[in-house]
């Protein structure tokens, strides 16, 4: 059975006179001690004793209190306790369970997405967490969430907040005349909703496998505002394909001003994600030449599968004068778009102002630098007939696997019919020119 007590030594007189008295614990005949944040001169010595008494009354009512507190822990979790086997083990218990009450959300959910490998979701994590601080700025005044305040109804507030328009201030860039500048953000739908308060339960699951030791019964965080609160069911996500005159447009878009280099770096880099079966931008940065085919593992999906979702992609000869245009000459990469966007986050907002521009100067509604993928797998499907495994194929899909297909080899020259068909059927490509 574990004992709680407070102890003043002897040899613990600091430089000023005072000594610092210890919550001493003892358990199975082994003892340990947790530092108070007390320090005074009142103590009074037996001779020959190594240990002595407080003789200040307030000061002995205040150990006194710590000493109910860590019994009334210890008696509480008495099943954590039967699984520890020396007064070290039931000190950090204790330890852990003062932590509750001092564990911030936002604190433990920047670390987490730090340590997250893939850029794309540290990026989306990111920016939920930030939408997250400021409702808090907003309610509180500060960004400081405790986990034990994150319940139901709290979500439900943030809801309601995203759910309307609001303005949110957000630091500029070093070069700004300004280093903040307040903006306007619309009302989320079913969708956004969904996709926030996903980010939000996904770092929450993180925390509770952090700090809870379930083989153990060792629960810090008991609260699960998740159980009770139901995050909106997402809306069936409009179609993003668009017509293949468009692509056509897109293909022979000639700039009016010539400086306008960021829209023709948009227009080139999206007609070869069309041209290599829909590759996102942020896998060119990583991608290689080998073979005259691209290689790369979609960084989307590639931690989450056992084979790193590599992919190995036809060049069509259509694509080879855009490889070329910005093909790295150091050799560093393949292409030297990390010479023109310092990281992904500034390539994606390049590329969303450069399909603004596009779409301006072509004269049509605003598309998504993602439409060429779905595109791509839209018109493969309809107008040319490639079967949904084969265009799975091609994006890089991950689909159930089946007993036989651990005995299929891989085929990636699937994909080099299933380009040159869309090629053509888009840009009338006659055959001699394969």
């Amino acid at each position: 059975m574990a004992t709680v007590s407070w102890v003043v030594f002897k040899h613990h007189k600091k430089s000023d006179n005072t000594y610092n008295p210890k919550i001493r614990i003892s358990h199975n005949r082994t003892s340990s001690y947790i530092s108070t944040s007390i320090y005074t001169e009142l103590v009074r010595f037996k001779r020959n004793s190594a240990s002595g008494t407080i003789t200040s009354e307030k000061i002995k009512e205040e150990l006194d209190g710590l000493v109910r507190e860590y019994r009334q822990i210890i008696n509480e979790h008495q099943d954590v306790v039967n699984e520890c086997e020396t007064s070290k083990d039931i000190v950090a218990m204790i330890e852990r369970r003062k932590q509750r009450k001092e564990i911030d959300f936002i604190e433990f959910a920047r670390m987490f997405i730090e340590k997250t490998p893939n850029e794309g979701t540290k990026t989306v994590k990111t920016t939920g967490i930030n939408s997250l601080c400021h409702f808090l700025n907003h309610k509180n005044g500060n960004e400081k969430l405790l986990i034990k305040d994150l319940t139901s109804r709290f979500l439900r507030e943030y809801e309601a907040w995203l759910r309307q328009e609001r303005y949110i201030t957000v630091r500029q860039n070093k070069t700004a005349k300004q280093a903040y500048k307040t903006i306007k953000k619309s009302a989320l739908n079913d969708t956004g909703i969904h996709s926030y308060m996903g980010i939000i339960q996904s770092v929450f699951n993180a925390a509770l496998l952090h700090f809870n030791d379930y083989e153990k019964g060792d629960i810090i965080i008991t609260n699960d505002p998740f159980k009770v609160y139901t995050i909106p069911a997402v809306l069936e996500a409009k179609k993003r394909a668009v017509d293949v005159d468009i692509i056509r447009k897109i293909y022979n878009y000639s700039p009016i001003n010539k400086r306008k280099r960021t829209t023709m770096f948009t227009r080139d880099i999206y007609i070869l994600s069309f041209l290599l079966a829909g590759m996102n931008a942020v896998d060119m940065l990583n991608c290689r030449m080998v073979n005259g085919r691209i290689e790369y593992e979609r960084q989307k999906t590639k931690d989450r599968r056992k084979d790193n979702a590599f992919i190995s992609v036809y060049v069509h000869p259509l694509a080879l004068p855009i490889i070329n245009k910005y093909r790295d000459l150091s050799g560093k990469n393949l292409f030297d778009f990390y010479k023109r966007y310092s990281n992904v986050r500034n390539l994606t907002k390049g590329i969303h102002r450069g399909m603004r521009s596009l779409c301006e100067e072509l004269g049509i509604d605003y598309i998504q630098f993602y439409s060429a993928r779905h595109s791509f797998a839209t018109i493969a499907r309809n107008e040319c007939d490639i079967s949904k495994d084969d265009i799975s194929l091609c994006l890089n899909h991950s689909s159930g696997k089946t007993v036989t297909d651990t005995y299929i080899k891989q085929d990636f020259l699937r994909i080099d019919k299933v380009i040159n068909k869309v090629v053509e059927y888009v840009f009338k490509i006659a055959e001699e020119s394969k």
